[in-house]
């Protein structure tokens, strides 16, 4: 067993020698060769030098000879190649100067060109009575003169020839839509300048051309919208409604308001309808408010239908523009002095004199609502409550003035009067105060509560020794007639106060008040 174990321990001993020395001999062989590629390497390297260098160098002299050439041809670029560049460049500076002069000159013969089209196509237009196309052509040849005024190099005198050109045609176009106006709108009034304001306000018509006549087929008439178009684009349509409204507020809607007999009526003839006057016997010297809206109405309603609610030219609906509305134009022409004359006219003497008949006046305010509504519906008014409705309502405020005015003057009248005028005052004669108004519940209760105890204490009340009735009666004796009706009249304000609201109470009190300070300064001054 332990010789076993002796060879196997020898036998590995000796492969590990062996193995050794295999590696040794494998480094050295490996070392041998590695030192004979470096001799190799170095003898190569060397041996190669010199022949290296020379290459080297020749190629350093055709370096430098190719860099002389690049600096002689820099030289000649900058010298040569610079000239014709700055040559070149004036020539282009100059060809883009003459461009530029040929565009503005071609562009301004552009305009020219269009400008005399537009012209030339609005003779045409205006000689087939084509308004609205003449008028959208006049309106292009006027873009083309501004674009021309902004040209600076432009020929001054051209464009004062242009110009004037431009203003003699619109003119033009002006005369003959004015004619075609004076043929669809027909004012008719009395000859005679001497005749009375009702007489001339009888004999006053206005026509409204709806239809062509048979006789007028040679010539025909455009339409009364197609001329309201082309003042629209020309821009003097508000000009023309504005005259008109004037006189429709002159000759129609003034009279309507200031006269009660004056009516208007509607005619629709063949071919225009006709609003007029008529006259109607009446007792009342104002109007009433609620019968002129009516009246006003009825006209307004006539000038909706047959002129202010026409449409306009269908081209006129593809603008960007908002499209004008005739009848805000008008309302906004006639509707203050309208306003106005209604208040002056009618709603100021609609105003009650007595505090008893305000509740009365809640119609007339209604009244005034329907109207203004009516209108606005129309379109002849925009926005919120106007002027008129905030008159009507405030007439608590109005009905005060307008009563301690009249007190007032009323006071003054009796002021100075005759004071010479007397009446007999005797003893037994007493004031006649007027009966102040019975007591409500809440005031009947509070008596009734006070009552008993007054009673209950008035026999230890009563004095031993009674005056006389008369003990603070005047003698027998004459007073100015003016002063006892002036107490009067302060009795009958006062009372008057008493049912009315606090406001105007308060005002009517201090026009009592005012009668007495007026009495001092006048009476004394005025019968001196």
């Amino acid at each position: 067993m332990a010789s076993f174990v002796t060879e196997v321990l020898a036998h590995s001993g000796s492969l590990e020698k062996e193995d050794l020395g295999t590696r040794i001999s494998r480094l050295t062989r490996r070392v041998e060769e590695i030192k004979g590629e470096v001799c190799s390497m170095i003898s190569k390297k060397y041996s190669e030098f010199l022949p290296s260098m020379q290459s080297a160098q020749d190629l350093v002299t055709q370096v430098a000879k190719l860099s002389d050439d690049i600096d002689l041809l820099k030289s000649r670029i900058e010298s040569e190649v610079r000239r014709d560049l700055h040559v070149s460049t004036a020539e282009f500076t100059d060809l883009k100067q003459q461009l530029e002069r040929d565009s503005i000159v071609l562009s301004l013969l552009k305009q020219l060109q269009e400008f005399s089209t537009a012209i030339e196509e609005y003779n045409c237009a205006l000689a087939e009575k084509k308004y609205v196309a003449a008028a959208r052509h006049l309106e292009e040849a006027q873009k083309c003169l501004k674009l021309l005024k902004s040209r600076k190099c432009f020929d001054l005198k051209m464009l004062k020839s242009l110009s004037m050109e431009l203003t003699i045609q619109k003119q033009n176009i002006l005369y003959h839509l004015g004619e075609e106006w004076q043929k669809l709108i027909v004012w008719k009034f009395p000859p005679a300048k001497d005749t009375s304001a009702l007489e001339l306000c009888l004999q006053t018509e206005l026509h409204l051309c709806t239809e062509q006549s048979q006789k007028e087929e040679m010539m025909p008439v455009p339409p009364i919208s197609s001329v309201l178009a082309a003042f629209s684009i020309l821009g003097e349509l508000q000009t023309k409604l504005k005259s008109f409204g004037q006189m429709l507020l002159k000759y129609i809607l003034r009279p309507l308001a200031s006269c009660p007999s004056l009516h208007a009526v509607v005619e629709n003839q063949t071919n225009a309808v006709v609003v007029r006057f008529e006259s109607r016997m009446t007792e009342l010297e104002h109007p009433s408010p609620s019968e002129v809206f009516a009246k006003i109405q009825l006209v307004l309603e006539v000038l909706q239908k047959h002129l202010l609610d026409l449409p306009l030219d269908s081209d006129l609906e593809n603008e960007k523009s908002s499209p004008v509305v005739l009848a805000e134009v008008l309302g906004a022409v006639v509707w203050e002095d309208l306003s106005e004359c209604l208040i002056k006219n009618c709603l100021v003497y609609s105003i009650p004199t007595n505090s008893s008949k305000l509740q009365q006046y809640e119609e007339i305010i209604q009244s005034t609502e329907e109207f203004e509504n009516a209108l606005k519906e129309m379109r002849f008014l925009k926005g919120d409550t106007t002027d008129l409705l905030k008159y009507a309502r405030n007439v608590n405020s109005h009905f005060a003035n307008k009563k301690c005015q009249d007190v007032i003057v009323a006071a003054r009248t009796l002021m100075t009067s005759e004071i010479h005028n007397t009446v007999k005052i005797v003893p037994d004669s007493k004031v006649k105060v007027p009966d102040l108004p019975s007591p409500g519940e809440d005031d009947k209760r509070a008596v009734q509560k006070v009552a008993p105890v007054q009673c209950e204490g008035a026999a230890d009340l009563e004095p031993e020794d009674s005056l006389d009735p008369h003990s603070f009666s005047l003698p027998t004796c004459r007073i100015s007639e003016s002063v006892k009706k002036l107490m009067e009249l302060a009795y009958q304000t006062l009372l008057e106060a008493t049912t009315s609201s606090d406001q105007c109470a308060v005002q009517l009190f201090y026009s009592v008040r005012n009668i007495f300070h007026l009495f001092h300064d006048v009476v004394p001054t005025y019968h001196k």
